[in-house]
């Protein structure tokens, strides 16, 4: 098993935003419930309250990527079962993922490309707290670094919940 999985060797050391959430649940539990949350936002189309900052004629789609020393590989369903393994297996301190939010502007039937927001995201696990950093790489930051981390954890606490 790679030991770089889920660290980006070259993460920035200042960030956007950063904030730190207490957990109740194991650590592995909140990890096993952010790879299913970013697993299921990932390639899905954003709604709900953020809607309101990206406009009604706008869709926004998410896509994750989990780092891999100095690159990331793709959230597909390979990767989110090796990660799932991993978690399972060893004690991980770190996860590091990219964010693309790709908007398209719709016009009738047609839909046009606008800019797109590039992100990274630290997920560092202490006992009983998590700490999330993000760093906005480039784009015009339709959706705040605040509001994409909202939009992630919310989705795990709702299934640390359940």
């Amino acid at each position: 098993m790679d030991e770089e999985l889920g660290v980006y060797v070259n993460f920035p050391d200042k960030c956007h935003y950063a904030v730190r959430f207490e957990v109740k649940a194991p650590t592995r539990d909140v990890q096993e419930a952010l790879l299913n949350t970013l697993h299921m936002l990932n390639g899905r189309r954003v709604i709900g309250d953020l809607i309101i900052f990206i406009g009604s004629n706008v869709n926004a789609i998410l896509e994750f990527g989990v780092a891999n020393g100095l690159i990331f590989d793709y959230l597909s369903e390979d990767t989110f079962k090796i990660l799932l393994e991993a978690v399972g297996k060893r004690d991980l301190r770190i996860l590091d993922f990219f964010c693309v939010v790709r908007y398209y502007v719709l016009r009738g039937k047609s839909r046009r490309a606008l800019r797109f927001d590039y992100y990274l995201l630290r997920f560092l696990f202490h006992d009983g707290e998590i700490e999330a950093r993000v760093f906005h790489e480039r784009g015009m930051q339709r959706i705040s670094a605040e509001d994409l981390l909202s939009l992630i954890m919310d989705n795990v606490f709702k299934q640390l919940v359940h």
